[in-house]
């Protein structure tokens, strides 16, 4: 693939290039050459980068290893831990140019290193080498774990990201939320209106926890059919209700029309269940979610439970 075609491909894709140096001319340098093609940010320390990826996940780093305070193979470290950073690379940028800072960069995983100095020229041309790598492993991976209907993520995501949520949440004595989503008299709804519009409808469903739910760390998924979950790190109690009632109230007032409802319109019912501070115990969760999403919907529907 050519430079220009790679640009091309990487600049209609809103990249975000995070900087990380505590030089001010390297750091002027390098967010400079990098501006006409990615949307480049600066950070002067280790611990200022892993703030910044894990409230906004950049597409690559550019990382100097040797900084005061949390060096950059430390802050490295701390991002391969953390579930929603791992997978994000890393170009290491070292003054060192012996074997044993070599072997310390490629240890530590990174997808590359610069030695300094270097031109900008080697500097874009070895970013756009790895992000258009990137980029086409992001399309594998989304359509690997999205549903192809509604675009949103499948179960096969929401098994291994629920998972993964549950043992940082156990490690960071946190809690995570769980919502469990059903669509009311959705075979009616079939029956009704015909398996296009009932299409559609999934869509809109889908589309409204989605756009409730802001924080990078929040996940909607398809569970299957007309259900969906929704999975809420860091989140206690009281949010997974507030979550759950703001959906619930978020469809009814959609005013769409159902026939085939009780209601004559369109309506959900959740059910919320918490995985408490430092338990692993996933499968338990989403069964108790699963349990006050039936006794919401033996209760009359169109509401949250929490459990």
């Amino acid at each position: 693939m050519s430079d220009s075609l790679v640009t091309k491909t990487i600049s209609s894709q809103k990249i975000v290039v995070l900087v990380v140096e505590d030089d001010l001319i390297s750091a002027t340098i390098s967010t400079q050459a990098l501006a006409d093609s990615y949307d480049a940010h600066h950070v002067s320390d280790g611990q200022a980068a892993v703030d910044f990826c894990e409230s906004t996940p950049p597409d690559l780093v550019l990382m100097d290893i040797n900084m005061p305070g949390m060096s950059g193979l430390e802050a490295y470290d701390v991002l391969k831990k953390n579930v929603i950073t791992k997978d994000i690379p890393v170009i290491f940028i070292t003054a060192a140019s012996d074997p044993q800072s070599e072997d310390e960069c490629w240890d530590a995983g990174c997808v590359d290193f610069i030695s300094k100095p270097f031109s900008v020229k080697t500097l874009r041309h070895r970013i756009n080498a790895h992000l258009s790598v990137k980029i086409l492993t992001d399309e594998l991976k989304r359509l690997a774990t999205s549903d192809g209907l509604t675009q949103i993520h499948n179960r096969r995501f929401f098994d291994t990201y629920f998972l993964e949520q549950s043992e940082l949440a156990a490690r960071n004595k946190t809690p995570l939320g769980l919502l469990m989503i059903d669509i009311d008299y959705f075979k009616q709804y079939n029956d009704t209106y015909g398996h296009l519009k009932g299409d559609d409808c999934l869509k809109v469903v889908a589309a409204a926890p989605s756009s409730a739910t802001k924080r990078p760390t929040d996940c909607v998924a398809r569970y299957g059919g007309e259900e969906f979950v929704v999975v809420l790190p860091n989140t206690d109690a009281k949010g997974v209700q507030y979550v759950g009632e703001h959906l619930v109230e978020v469809i009814r007032e959609l005013n769409l029309t159902h026939a085939g409802s009780t209601f004559k319109k369109l309506t959900i019912s959740i059910g919320g269940a918490i995985v408490e501070q430092g338990s692993r115990e996933t499968e338990k969760v989403i069964e108790q979610a699963d349990k006050k999403l039936y006794a919401a919907k033996q209760n009359g529907r169109d509401q949250f439970l929490m459990a």
